[in-house]
C-alpha cells in the first residue's frame, strides 16, 4: 500500500479519476452520486493508509472549505433540493479535480497541459453533434446557415443541448495549455506530443470558433495577447536600455488608455453593442434578485427560476445564467462570492511571486523539465486563469446551470506550476490558526458593528429573504410549468406573506416584501393591494423589470390603460402577451379582464405605431 500510493504515477492516476468522476456526475447532472464519491476517495484512503495526509495541502483550502459549506447550505435553501444536490455533486466533483491536480507532482504538469487536448476536442465534437442553432442561434448569420445545414446531416444522438457560451468558455479555458503543451513539445523535438497538441488545438479552436462567443473569443485574446506582449517585451529588451519589466509595463498602460477608445469606436459601429448592453441589464436584474436573498442565497441550480418568475415574469425558461460572479452570489450568497475571489486573485499573486520571467535554464533532480519549461506552463495557467476571470464577468461557463467540472481547474494548475519544490508544503497549521482567528475576529467585529448600526433594517431583510425562500418553494414546483397561475390554493402563500408583513413591520420600506406581497396579491387578483405593493417597491427600485412589469399588468386589470401603457410600452413581448391573456380569460370566465386585454393590445400596438 505504501509503495503504491507514492509511485510517481499515482497522482496522476488519482487526477485521471477524479476527472472521470467529475465529468460523469455532469453528464449524468449528479444522478450517479454517492458510487462515485467512492471511487474518487480511494486514493484518499490509501494515503491515509500509507500514513500520509489524503491529499496534498495548498494555502487556499480554508477557502475552499468556505465554498464547500456554503454550496451544501444552498442545498438546503434552494425551491427543488434534488436539483440542487444534483449540481452539489458537479461542485464536489471539481473540486476532487483540485485536489487531485495540486497532488501531481511538478515534473509531470506537461501531462496535465497536454491531457487538455482530449478534453478540449471532446467539448468541440459534442458541440457540434449537439448544439440547436434554432434553440441557441450563432450571432454570425453564416454560421446559423452552416450549422442548419449540418444539423440536417449529422446522425440524431440525443444529447442535451449546452449553452454555446457554456461550451466556449471551457474551450478556451483548455486552449492556453494546448498551446503550452504543443512549445513544451516543440522543445524536446517530441513529434508524437507535437502533433497531438496541433490536432487537438486546431479542433478545439473551431470548435470555440464556431461558437460565435464574442465574450470567450476577447478573454483568450487578452491572456493570449498578456503572453505575447511579454515575448516581445523580452526580445525588445536587448536592444534597448529599458528593463524587461519597464518595457511590458508601459505596453500594458499603453494599451489600458487606448483601450476606452477602441471601446469607443466600436460602439460608434455597432459591432457588440447591443449584446453588451443586453448583459449590462442582466447583471443589474441580478443584483435586485441578490438583495432579495442577500442573507442566505438562493440556493443551487436557482438562476434561472428566479430570473424567469420574478425579473421576467413568465413561466418559461428564459435565460441561463448572468456571469460567473453574480450567479455563485446569489445562489450560495457572499462568502462564497469572496472565497471565489480570494482563490483567483491569490492565484494572480502566485504568479507574480513565483514570475513570469525567463530564468537561467537549469534542470532540477530527477525532472525531466527545467525552469524554462516551468515558465512556459506558468503562462499557460495564467491564460487559463485571465480566460476564466474575463469571461466570468460576461458569462458563466463554469458555475452557470449545474457547474462545471473544470470550475478549479485553472486555479489548480497555478499552485502546481507555482510551487516552488516538491517539498513545499502549506502555510503551517499554527499559523493558519492564528491567521484565521485574526480573520474571524474582525469580522465579528464588523459584524457586530453592521448588526448593532442597522438593526431594524437587518433583521426585516432577514424576514424577507425567509420569505423569498418560502415564496419560491411553493410558487416554482415543477417550474418551467408554461402556464400562468389561475389563483387557486391560495393557502399556499400564507406563510411567506407572514414572513414579508413582519418586514414591513420592521422596515416599512422594505422592497423585496413590498415586491413579493404585490405579486401575491396579483396571483388573488387582489389587483388595487397589487397596486399599493408595487408602487412602493418601484420607489425603492425604479429600474427593477420585474417590478415594472406587475405593476403595468395590474393597471392593466383595473382598466386604468394610460398608467398600464406607462410601464408596458418598452417591453417588448407584453403586446403578444396581452393578445394570448385574451382567450386565457375567457377560459377563465372572467369576460371583463379579457375585454381590458383587448383594449390594451389596441394601445400597445397604438404606441408602437407612433413610436416605431
Amino acid at each position: 500500500m505504501f509503495e503504491i500510493a507514492n509511485d510517481r504515477w499515482f497522482p496522476v492516476v488519482n487526477s485521471v479519476i477524479a476527472g472521470g468522476a467529475a465529468a460523469l456526475w455532469y453528464l449524468s447532472s449528479g444522478k450517479i452520486g454517492w458510487p462515485l464519491l467512492v471511487a474518487v476517495l480511494v486514493p484518499w484512503i490509501m494515503h491515509i493508509a500509507a500514513g500520509r495526509f489524503p491529499f496534498r495541502r495548498t494555502r487556499f483550502d480554508g477557502w475552499l472549505l468556505l465554498f464547500a459549506a456554503t454550496a451544501v447550505i444552498g442545498t438546503f435553501t434552494a425551491y427543488d433540493p434534488e436539483v440542487a444536490q444534483g449540481k452539489l455533486w458537479v461542485l464536489i466533483g471539481a473540486m476532487a479535480l483540485y485536489f487531485a491536480v495540486v497532488s501531481v507532482s511538478r515534473q509531470d504538469v506537461w501531462l496535465l497541459a497536454g491531457g487538455a487536448g482530449p478534453v478540449g476536442t471532446l467539448l468541440a465534437i459534442y458541440f457540434a453533434l449537439s448544439n440547436d442553432w434554432q434553440l441557441w442561434p450563432s450571432e454570425i448569420g453564416m454560421f446559423n446557415r452552416l450549422g442548419t445545414m449540418w444539423a440536417r446531416l449529422r446522425p440524431s444522438f440525443g444529447l442535451p443541448v449546452l449553452h454555446p457560451n457554456t461550451l466556449a468558455g471551457m474551450m478556451a479555458l483548455l486552449l492556453p495549455l494546448m498551446v503550452a503543451f504543443g512549445l513544451f513539445a516543440w522543445r524536446k523535438r517530441n513529434m508524437h506530443w507535437l502533433r497531438l497538441a496541433i490536432v487537438t488545438g486546431l479542433i478545439t479552436a473551431g470548435g470555440l470558433f464556431f461558437t460565435s462567443s464574442l465574450g470567450a473569443w476577447l478573454a483568450l485574446a487578452v491572456g493570449f495577447g498578456l503572453w505575447l506582449l511579454w515575448e516581445a517585451s523580452g526580445r525588445l529588451q536587448r536592444k534597448t536600455p529599458f528593463s524587461h519589466t519597464t518595457i511590458f509595463a508601459t505596453a500594458v498602460l499603453v494599451i489600458v488608455a487606448v483601450g476606452p477608445l477602441l471601446v469607443f469606436l466600436a460602439a460608434r459601429a455597432g459591432l457588440g453593442q447591443a449584446d453588451a448592453s443586453g448583459r449590462l441589464f442582466l447583471a443589474r436584474q441580478t443584483l435586485f434578485l441578490i438583495q432579495d436573498f442577500a442573507l442566505t442565497g438562493s440556493g443551487l441550480a436557482t438562476f434561472p427560476a428566479l430570473y424567469a418568475q420574478y425579473i421576467q415574469v413568465t413561466p418559461v425558461f428564459f435565460a441561463a445564467y448572468s456571469n460567473f460572479f453574480l450567479d455563485i452570489w446569489l445562489e450560495q450568497g457572499l462568502v462564497a462570492l469572496v472565497a471565489m475571489v480570494v482563490l483567483i486573485s491569490g492565484c494572480f499573486w502566485l504568479l507574480g511571486r513565483s514570475g513570469l520571467s525567463s530564468a537561467q535554464s537549469r534542470r532540477w533532480r530527477g525532472e525531466m523539465m527545467n525552469s524554462e519549461d516551468l515558465i512556459l506552463f506558468r503562462w499557460g495557467a495564467f491564460a487559463s486563469l485571465m480566460v476564466m476571470a474575463l469571461h466570468g464577468l460576461i458569462d458563466n461557463a463554469l458555475y452557470g446551470s449545474q457547474g462545471s467540472p473544470l470550475l478549479f481547474f485553472a486555479p489548480a494548475m497555478v499552485v502546481l506550476v507555482t510551487r516552488q519544490s516538491e517539498l513545499e508544503t502549506a502555510v503551517p497549521v499554527t499559523r493558519r490558526l492564528s491567521r484565521l482567528g485574526i480573520g474571524l475576529g474582525v469580522t465579528s467585529v464588523l459584524l457586530m458593528g453592521l448588526f448593532f448600526g442597522f438593526r431594524q433594517q437587518i433583521e426585516a431583510q432577514w424576514y424577507a429573504n425567509l420569505g423569498a425562500l418560502a415564496q419560491a418553494r411553493v410558487e416554482l414546483v415543477g417550474w418551467p410549468t408554461g402556464k400562468w397561475d389561475n389563483g387557486q390554493n391560495l393557502e399556499r402563500f400564507a406563510a411567506a406573506a407572514d414572513l414579508f408583513e413582519q418586514a414591513l413591520v420592521l422596515n416599512p420600506d422594505n422592497q423585496t416584501a413590498h415586491h413579493r406581497l404585490g405579486a401575491i396579491a396579483m396571483v388573488a387578483r387582489e389587483y388595487e393591494t397589487a397596486v399599493w405593493h408595487l408602487e412602493q417597491a418601484e420607489g425603492q427600485a425604479n429600474s427593477h423589470r420585474g417590478v415594472i412589469k406587475s405593476l403595468g399588468y395590474s393597471y392593466a386589470w383595473q382598466g386604468q390603460y394610460e398608467q398600464a401603457a406607462h410601464y408596458l410600452t418598452n417591453l417588448r413581448e407584453t403586446r403578444a402577451e396581452m393578445a394570448i391573456y385574451v382567450g386565457w380569460w375567457r377560459q377563465q370566465n372572467r369576460l371583463d379582464f379579457a375585454a381590458r386585454a383587448g383594449e390594451m393590445v389596441a394601445i400597445l400596438e397604438n404606441k408602437v405605431l407612433l413610436n416605431p
